[in-house]
């Protein structure tokens, strides 16, 4: 039988069109002519349908793909670290949310490349700093700093240390006329940005300076080196006194 494969495929096929139109001619119901009209009707239907049932596949086959992938595009498009939608279901529903203020020391960057939107000018750097739903942040420009640059500046902004998924992203970019170029990135998880903290935190409350002994150095992507420290805020009630007390005012 292996041998006559297209014999036995034609018989059997045959044999079920036998079957199927002596069952045809034995309902009262039904007649052969009726059932190849309505075979021919049911076929125009499926092509007539057939383009709108393939697009609206597409469309949910495309969202789930994007859904799946939706960090890689991120990331081809340059937006995977920025935050369209500051949303907390616990804030929506009422819930307290522990956040805690950090303030984020910059203090220089090293070994960086030259920017491939320059050709005959140095680099002009600046540093732009992404966190959760924190706005961001950037450093003033240091115009004409090139491959290195001493930046000596620090942002303060809101943690929220359960939120393990939240990444701070730290991006060294070189300004220029009409974009900005990234000359590289430093991404690091709530678990590390903790873990900075509890290395580089107390030396702040000691004898803080712009050096070696209070910052960690960190590589950058795809190349150079950043300094940072991370200590945390104390005196979070003092944001809630008033700016002036009565006996404050003067008569003027």
């Amino acid at each position: 039988m292996y041998t006559r494969l297209n014999i036995y495929f034609w018989l059997i096929t045959y044999v079920n069109l036998f079957i199927l139109m002596c069952t045809i001619g034995v309902l009262p119901d039904w007649t052969i002519d009726e059932y190849g009209i309505y075979l021919v009707a049911f076929v125009t239907w499926v092509l007539i349908h057939l383009k709108k049932c393939i697009m609206s596949l597409a469309i949910v086959v495309g969202f789930l793909i994007f859904i799946k992938f939706q960090e890689r595009f991120k990331q081809a498009i340059g937006v995977d670290h920025v935050s369209f939608i500051h949303f907390n279901w616990r804030e929506a529903v009422g819930l307290a949310v522990k956040k805690r203020p950090i303030e984020i020391f910059i203090w220089k960057v090293e070994d960086l490349n030259s920017s491939t939107g320059k050709m005959y000018k140095a680099n002009d750097i600046f540093v732009e700093c992404h966190l959760g739903d924190n706005e961001p942040m950037r450093s003033r420009v240091h115009n004409n700093a090139g491959t290195s640059c001493m930046l000596k500046e620090s942002w303060q902004v809101n943690i929220h240390e359960s939120a393990t998924g939240t990444m701070m992203t730290i991006l060294v970019k070189d300004q220029g006329l009409l974009t900005t170029a990234e000359l590289g990135r430093l991404v690091l998880s709530t678990r590390e940005v903790v873990g900075i903290e509890d290395q580089t935190g107390k030396r702040k409350e000691m004898n803080f300076s712009y050096s070696k002994d209070n910052f960690v150095e960190l590589n950058l992507l795809p190349r150079g080196k950043i300094w940072i420290a991370i200590a945390p805020v104390e005196d979070i009630d003092e944001e809630k006194k008033p700016l002036m007390r009565d006996d404050d005012s003067v008569m003027c």
